[in-house]
């Protein structure tokens, strides 16, 4: 070797290497040169060629391994020979893994150190062969530390930092940076710059003028690193062109894969020069396989510095940061994803478990449970976990539901399902929530399950369906005491609350008799007595109308039985029908679901109750209407009116006012008791009075016909003054003066009351113009009576002269005009007796009865001059009607038959829907004249009054029926009368 070798000798005691430095020296081909610490052989290193390094073991700051390892950040090929006066084969292996080139004692003999020397001066050749020098080895040493530094660095920011001060200090590199480029690479911004001059980090962002950078970044980073990613290589970019043939120039760009070209100048905070104002300009991309992160952009002011070892540094250290930047992101996702599961785990209010997923799906092992589990499962952590989740809360009969679950989420889906788990108080059910974790590949890692406990909510849901039955039984109820044995058998069997009693109020007693109980209510309480309003907790409850839960009834003042065995207790109000008592020998027996399932029933019952008392109401109602159409005096239908008031109303103060002296006042014509008591003196209310607020109020009712609600007469101060009265309902009855519904009571009348006051009064007004009509009808008629008797006796008595005089002339001759006077008188006598019969029967409307309509027919035969004609009956219907005016009509139809169908006329009655048909054989009625042979005098006999068929639909009308004709099967006339009441009605 022509050259001496260069060796640093590091020892602070020089004499224990002379044995080794000696037999380099000896050699002549060696020279030395003795530092005495690690620091000062690194400064050494770093501003002095050297060719080996020879260093004790034991130096002053440090171990000679670790000067070892020092220097081999950056000269990784540099010779070094490690000695000691330790001996043992552990030093050895440990240098030897440092990378020192031999290792030996200093007490080596002298066979021991030539060897020594001769791999020392092999080495040196190897090193120098290869270039070796501070300058080549800086690539190496460079790309170890950025792995290192990557290795070492906790984020993105801090990687990309140390990356770039390595380069600038280590490497070749005047200036590095990281482009990161936008999504349509255009722009670039600089994450990082290191400048070899300052040695800080900076970005644009520290510039107070960063519109300053824009062509820059535009022409140089963002171009280099675009073109970098675009090559998925290495580019460079001379600053300026060397001098040298053309060819050469062109080939060692295109060796370098660069391009010419000089980016323009701009200022950069820290220093006057831009960042990209060297030599060389190169770029690599930062990016694997999955994600473009940027690109390194470096600049180097020593000329064709980035050859090959720059350009294969640069690679690695783009490879080497871009698995960097994935392992920060990953690590990111992986820490945001555990912070959300450890958040969802630890702030869950639910039973939450975390599992493994373990031989390939078939063991899903409990890793941790959150502090909810415990309270909801009664297991013990420490004991769950560690086991297989289906060991601890799946039960045996639902395993295979379990298999299939976990399948599921090990093949990475979400689950939710109700299911039954055991728990330490035995199963319940629950809606399970499960996401897998970790599920990257094909299977799940692991997964969290959330439980959230529904068995309360399937308990009411189970619950209400039930009590959905009881109250359909409830609504079928007729009775009040058929309510409360409903609801108190529904309180034992669906809601599990046995200890239960109905108690209804009764005004007869005034008190809350017991209606229904449970066998065992009465073997904890005896017979449940009665209780008056007002007294103990049911009493109260009654009076108070509002429900009372007590879990220890002994914090209940004034018990109605301080010694009872009852603990808890629910008294729960059915309105003013009474109050419903369930209880429990145990202290706090009632849960939430509890109070809320028998309040609901009690609502139901409460409901069903009101129904019962307005069908009650009506029925009374209804038969008190009948009583009052029966009433024959208006005085008569004002008693009626008061009585229903208080007795089914329970209007305690109510009176019926008639108009008297032309409608200037309004006089009292029946009134309750209690009126009398309550009032100094019976009101009567004059119009236009003045200072009597009441009879304007009452007034206005009758001139509006709108009646007039009072709910608290203490709302208005001088009417309050003037009555007992606390509820008043004022309503007119249709200009025949007023009823009054009053309490003594505020609030007394709900809406169903004014409904049915409203019933009775209409009925009242209804009777009072049935009286009117009647008087009227009466008078009327007795008018009519007369007339006609006048008209009778002034008639009657010409004909009967007429008569007279026509049998006389029959004696002296025989003339045919004597028969024909004889017809007319008789035709006019029958005209005149058929008028008067109209005359007084059209009014009168008969007593109506169910009549045999075969029965009625065949007396209607017997009765009418038929010949030989034929009747063929078939009916067997049954008609509610006036038997006299049915048997008229009867006779009519059938005479009208043999009229005009002649002595063998054959007449037949039958069944058509809704009434009956009278049809006959004869010549018909020709279809022109079928609407008018109703009319009054119609007729085509010269001998006929034309009345028969009229009567026929006068009758009918009478009744509510119809009556119309058509022509019958054989071709006669037929009489359909329809509309009519039978026995089915």
């Amino acid at each position: 070797m022509a050259d001496q070798v260069r060796v640093l000798h590091v020892d602070p005691d020089p004499e224990s290497a002379a044995p080794i430095v000696g037999s380099l020296e000896r050699a002549g081909r060696v020279s030395t040169e003795t530092v005495g610490d690690a620091e000062t052989a690194l400064d050494r290193l770093a501003s002095t060629a050297v060719d080996c390094v020879v260093a004790e073991y034991a130096l002053q700051d440090r171990t000679g391994i670790d000067l070892l390892e020092r220097v081999r950040v950056d000269r990784p090929l540099l010779p070094f020979v490690l000695h000691t006066d330790e001996d043992g084969d552990a030093l050895a292996s440990r240098a030897f893994a440092a990378g020192a080139t031999d290792c030996l004692s200093t007490d080596a003999d002298a066979d021991r150190r030539d060897r020594v020397v001769d791999r020392v001066v092999a080495a040196v050749e190897r090193f120098r062969a290869a270039g070796g020098s501070a300058a080549t080895e800086r690539p190496h040493g460079v790309a170890r530390g950025v792995g290192e530094a990557l290795l070492r660095a906790t984020a993105r920011a801090d990687a990309l930092e140390r990356v770039c001060e390595l380069l600038v200090d280590g490497g070749p590199f005047s200036s590095a940076g990281v482009a990161t480029l936008e999504d349509d690479g255009d722009d670039a911004a600089l994450e990082h710059l290191t400048l070899e001059e300052h040695h800080t980090s900076a970005t644009p962002e520290d510039s107070t003028e960063p519109e300053e950078y824009e062509g820059t970044l535009g022409s140089v980073a963002s171009a280099l690193a675009r073109e970098a990613l675009e090559a998925d290589g290495v580019v460079v970019r001379s600053d300026r062109r060397r001098e040298g043939d053309a060819a050469a120039d062109e080939s060692d760009e295109r060796e370098r894969g660069g391009s010419s070209g000089r980016p323009p100048n701009g200022g950069w905070p820290g220093g006057d020069e831009h960042p990209f104002d060297g030599d060389e300009v190169a770029a690599v991309p930062i990016a694997s396989a999955d994600t473009v992160h940027g690109a390194l952009v470096v600049t180097a002011d020593a000329g064709n510095v980035i050859d090959r070892s720059g350009r294969e540094l640069l690679e690695r250290v783009g490879n080497d940061t871009a698995h960097a930047l994935d392992s920060f992101e990953t690590e990111e996702r992986l820490r945001e994803e555990a912070d959300r599961r450890r958040a969802l785990f630890s702030n869950a209010p639910n039973s939450v478990i975390e599992g493994e997923v373990l031989d390939e799906g078939e063991t899903h092992r409990i890793r941790s449970v959150n502090e909810a589990f415990e309270e909801t499962f009664g297991y013990d952590p420490n004991e769950a976990v560690g086991s297989d989740i289906a060991d601890v809360v799946v039960p045996p009969e639902r395993v295979d539901d379990h298999r299939r679950l976990r399948s599921q989420i090990a093949e990475g889906e979400s689950i939710l399902a109700e299911v039954v788990r055991e728990t330490a108080d035995g199963e319940r059910e629950f809606l399970l929530s499960g996401i897998p974790w970790g599920s990257d590949g094909d299977r799940a890692d692991g997964w969290y399950v959330w439980h959230v406990d529904i068995s309360e909510r399937k308990r009411r849901a189970n619950a209400i369906e039930e009590l959905h039955d009881a109250t359909g039984a409830l609504v079928e109820a007729e009775t009040a005491d058929e309510v409360g044995e409903i609801t108190a058998d529904a309180l034992r069997d669906v809601l599990d609350l046995p200890y239960n009693g109905v108690h209804l109020y009764d005004d007869r007693v005034d008190g809350l008799v017991p209606v229904a109980w449970t066998s065992e209510t009465e073997e904890v309480v005896g017979t449940p007595p009665t209780i008056a309003p007002g007294e103990g907790i049911a009493g109260r409850t009654y009076e108070a109308g509002e429900p009372r839960v007590y879990g220890d009834i002994s914090d209940a003042s004034e018990p109605y039985n301080p010694e009872t065995a009852i603990r808890s207790q629910m008294a729960l109000p059915l309105a003013d029908h009474g109050v419903l008592l369930v209880g429990s020998p145990e202290r706090d027996a009632f849960d939430d679901l509890d109070v809320s399932m028998a309040r609901t029933l009690a609502e139901h019952a409460t409901a069903v109750l009101h129904r019962i008392e307005r069908e009650h109401v009506l029925e009374e109602l209804q038969d008190r209407t009948r009583r009052l159409m029966q009433a024959a005096t208006p005085e008569a239908i004002a008693e009626v009116a008061v009585e229903t008031a208080n007795e089914v109303l329970g209007a305690q103060l109510s009176g019926v006012h008639f108009v008297r002296d032309g409608g200037r006042r309004l006089e009292l014509a029946a009134h309750a008791d209690s009126v009398e008591t309550s009032f100094d003196e019976l009101p009567v209310y004059e119009r236009n009075s003045e200072n009597d607020p009441a009879a304007a109020v009452v007034w206005d009712a009758f001139d509006s016909g709108e009646p007039r609600y009072i709910d608290d007469i203490r709302t208005r101060e001088r009417l309050a003054a003037e009555t007992p009265s606390r509820s008043v309902i004022v309503y007119p009855l249709d200009g025949h003066g007023v009823f009054i519904v009053s309490s003594t009571e505020p609030n007394a009348f709900d809406e169903p009351d004014k409904t049915f006051s409203e019933v009775l009064a209409t009925a009242v007004v209804a009777a009072l113009d049935r009286i009117e009509r009647e008087q009227e009808l009466r008078r009327r008629n007795e008018q009519l009576d007369e007339f006609a008797g006048l008209v009778s006796h002034d008639l009657r008595n010409p004909l009967n002269v007429a008569q007279g005089r026509l049998v006389l002339a029959r004696e002296e001759t025989d003339s045919d005009h004597l028969d024909s006077a004889a017809s007319a008188i008789d035709r006019a006598i029958s005209l005149l007796e058929e008028s008067l019969a109209i005359a007084r029967r059209g009014h009168d409307d008969g007593d109506v009865e169910l009549v045999d309509l075969a029965s009625a027919v065949a007396d209607s035969w017997a009765h009418t001059d038929t010949a030989g004609a034929e009747l063929v009956v078939d009916t067997d219907r049954t008609v509610a009607a006036d038997p006299s005016r049915l048997k008229q009509l009867l006779e009519n139809l059938i005479r009208n038959a043999v009229k005009h169908g002649g002595d063998d006329v054959r007449v037949a009655v039958g069944d058509v829907p809704g009434g009956f048909y009278v049809a006959d054989d004869g010549p018909g009625i020709p279809e022109a004249e079928r609407e008018t042979v109703f009319d009054i005098g119609h007729t085509t006999d010269d001998e006929s009054t034309g009345y028969g068929l009229y009567i026929v639909r006068e009758i009918a009308r009478a009744h509510g029926w119809a009556v119309e004709v058509s022509e019958s099967e054989d071709g006669g006339a037929r009489f359909d009368v329809t509309g009519v009441d039978d026995d089915e009605r």
